[in-house]
């Protein structure tokens, strides 16, 4: 019975970050916070491209990745989730966070396209400024559907908040015309010289 190679390498991926969960995520606050995130990801677009294993190393590292290696109360850790998403931990260049569960320093954001790293990021971008404005509730999902809120400008305590746009445009596909167009070369200025002696 042959089974595809990648199947057999997502199974295994699945069980090594399982056991790295039991091993180091089992803190009650990292759980819920990891709940929380899985929450937002399904109510706001912009989350969409952040995979559950991207959602659980994320949870971890806000809850546990501090100076004094205790876990930070639930709120703060919350808040810290959105503020290092929106400072740009997921973007190219950035240290971000590296898989413990592969070998070499593979930073897991990058199964993400450029694309939907700036999405990550500006959609946290706004979401840390209403926060900072007393919008948890919505954010939270106490008071409907907020999805709005990553698009649309909106007012808290008489603070307008613009949405953040996005960073990055992806460059236009060129077409197969265009291509070739582009590596037809141009004559060198020796050769250009030739030509017009001869015509003389």
């Amino acid at each position: 019975l042959a089974v595809d190679i990648k199947v057999l390498q997502s199974a295994l991926a699945a069980i090594r970050h399982a056991r790295w969960f039991e091993e180091n995520a089992s803190q009650s606050t990292v759980k819920v916070l990891i709940r929380l995130l899985k929450d937002l990801r399904i109510r706001f677009p912009g989350f969409e491209p952040l995979t559950p294993w991207i959602l659980d190393l994320l949870g971890h590292y806000a809850v546990m990745n501090n100076p004094t290696r205790q876990p930070l109360a639930l709120n703060i850790a919350y808040r810290r989730c959105l503020q290092i998403l929106a400072a740009g931990l997921f973007l190219p260049g950035s240290v971000g966070i590296t898989d413990p569960c592969e070998s070499g320093n593979f930073r897991v954001h990058t199964v993400m396209t450029l694309e939907q790293q700036d999405m990550v990021c500006y959609t946290a971008q706004t979401l840390v400024r209403i926060l900072s404005h007393g919008g948890y509730r919505k954010i939270l999902g106490q008071e409907g559907d907020a999805s709005y809120l990553a698009s649309e400008m909106s007012t808290w305590d008489g603070v307008i908040v613009t949405p953040s746009e996005k960073a990055y445009e992806k460059p236009p596909e060129k077409k197969e015309g265009e291509e070739e167009e582009e590596n037809q070369e141009e004559p060198a200025a020796g050769e250009e010289e030739e030509s017009m002696e001869t015509q003389e």
